[in-house]
């Protein structure tokens, strides 16, 4: 055979064998995602990003890969030149029976308003690209139940109901006859001598064994969370029990055996040493309060033991939650612009928008001035004020920061809405944290990989979600601008991909709320 031939026949091998080397599907009901940026974290935490294509059937991702497949079947384009594919958000720390602006008395007073709430929040969040949200305490099922039920919604898990350990600050908050009664899934501290259980409950009841097995299989929980509240830094008297270190450590032990995360609510120094000395999984909370707070408000260097503690947070890789919008929300109820942010109209009904720009809506300036007597009051100008707050969220941005360095193990929650704060609006809210991690000097590669891949992962639900791969359910976002270019990316959405199916952003709008 002559050299030429042998040329001829060899490119048409490689030319054929190229043609077989693109892969054939069969779908039923599906999605075909053209020539769009991927942008994703692979099995090692590392972001990968590629010109490609995806293909989702039904509500699971069947390919994803930068070789165009062929495709047959029933299936929906989407040309995805000049946009981005990332994996739908995750946020694991939101509070789903509370609602932004409204306390309980309102919630019966005004229940028009309450259900309108409900009714919008879970495409609030669909608006902002959440398609996973993790609630800690789910201390109202009926509510989650209701939010569940609606036909397109994030997908929704919880850490049942949150582990009140005896006497804590959560019981302390009722009386003594009474507290029980109200917290019947309480965890028996054995260890702490200022604690006895009644005669008339069975101790038994009340075990880390007991607690755990709940969670997992009456309340369905994916994790568990617990408190270890100093007393807001020395603001107000502590009047309740702290949680022995080793019932903690019972607690992480016996969590282990269930494949579960123990979240522990830690916003000081001393609780977040706690908390890695009890080797817990997740610290719910950026770190606040330095210590007693006359003591640190104007200190803006990070103390030396500071530093060393987060260096070890980092080390032992727990998982840490800033939740920077719990102060800054705050500080956001003294600024009178943030009521008129035109990105609320997005995410709150228009009648609820408009009751919380009353004198009544805005309850919540009257609640911080009770617990902030001993720093300002009612003849405090509002500036004044937020500029402490400020002091107390710059705190949090230089602790994040030193974690961060030290390749600490972050993760994306928002702590919506935080004390029922309007402040803290679902979905808009995230966005806005997202913001503060700028501002702490925290890249978005890590800004990226802590709400997707990190969330995933943490929380054990990484087979479903945190990536976009083969087999993993399609909760995705469409975006017009790249999200590891500029935090904006996340306020320019062109679609939600919910299980399988596209939905252009504007429909989960709480302008089309009727």
């Amino acid at each position: 055979m002559s050299l030429s031939k042998t040329l001829i026949i060899s490119v048409l091998i490689i030319i054929l064998g190229c043609k077989n080397d693109y892969p054939t599907f069969n779908i039923d009901n599906g999605l075909y995602i053209n020539n769009i940026t991927v942008i994703s974290a692979n099995k090692n935490g590392i972001i990968k990003k590629y010109i490609g294509y995806v293909l989702i059937d039904n509500d699971t991702i069947l390919y994803c890969g930068r070789k165009k497949p062929n495709v047959k079947g029933t299936y929906k384009k989407i040309e995805g030149t000049g946009k981005y594919l990332t994996p739908g958000l995750i946020d694991s720390h939101v509070h789903l029976s509370s609602i932004a602006g409204m306390n309980y008395k309102h919630v019966q007073d005004l229940p028009k308003l309450a259900n309108s709430y409900y009714d919008q929040l879970p495409h609030s969040y669909l608006y902002f690209g959440y398609t996973t949200l993790i609630d800690p305490n789910n201390y109202n099922p009926r509510i989650i139940k209701q939010i569940k039920s609606k036909e397109i919604k994030p997908d929704i898990y919880t850490c049942g109901e949150q582990v009140k350990v005896m006497n804590d600050f959560m019981m302390a908050e009722d009386n003594p006859k009474d507290r029980y009664k109200f917290y019947p899934n309480f965890l028996h501290d054995k260890y702490n001598e200022n604690v006895s259980i009644p005669d008339t409950i069975n101790i038994n009841d009340h075990s880390v064994k007991k607690v755990v097995s709940d969670i997992v299989n009456k309340q369905d929980g994916i994790c568990m969370k617990t408190i270890y509240e100093d007393g807001f830094g020395g603001t107000e008297e502590m009047l309740w029990e702290l949680p022995s270190l080793d019932i903690i450590k019972d607690l992480v032990h016996e969590a282990k055996s269930e494949s579960i995360p123990v979240l522990l609510h830690a916003n000081s120094f001393a609780a977040q040493k706690f908390g890695s000395e009890a080797n817990v999984d997740i610290i719910a909370h950026g770190m606040w309060h330095w210590g007693i707070l006359k003591d640190y408000l104007y200190v803006t260097k990070l103390p030396e033991a500071h530093k060393e503690l987060l260096s070890t947070i980092a080390y032992k890789k727990i998982g840490y939650q800033p939740t920077f919008r719990v102060i800054a929300g705050q500080r956001d109820v003294f600024n009178s612009n943030f009521i008129n942010d035109s990105n609320l109209e997005n995410v709150l009904p228009p009648n609820l928008l408009k009751w919380l720009k009353t004198d009544e809506g805005l309850w919540q300036k009257k609640r911080i001035l009770t617990y902030g007597g001993d720093y300002f009051d009612a003849e405090t100008p509002d500036r004044e004020i937020a500029n402490m707050m400020q002091l107390i969220l710059d705190k949090i941005n230089s602790s994040t920061n030193h974690l961060s360095n030290a390749n600490g193990y972050l993760l994306f929650g928002s702590d919506t809405p935080a004390m029922n704060n309007h402040a803290n609006p679902p979905g808009y809210n995230g966005f806005l944290e997202m913001k503060h991690w700028i501002e702490a000097g925290i890249s978005l590669e890590k800004i990226f990989i802590a709400a997707t891949f990190n969330n995933a992962n943490a929380f054990h639900i990484n087979d479903k979600y945190g990536t976009i791969e083969k087999g993993k359910i399609a909760n995705l976002l469409v975006l017009n601008q790249d999200p590891l270019h500029n935090i904006s990316a996340y306020n320019q959405i062109n679609s939600v991909i919910v299980h399988g199916k596209n939905h252009s952003r504007n429909m989960f709008s709480a302008n089309l709320y009727d």
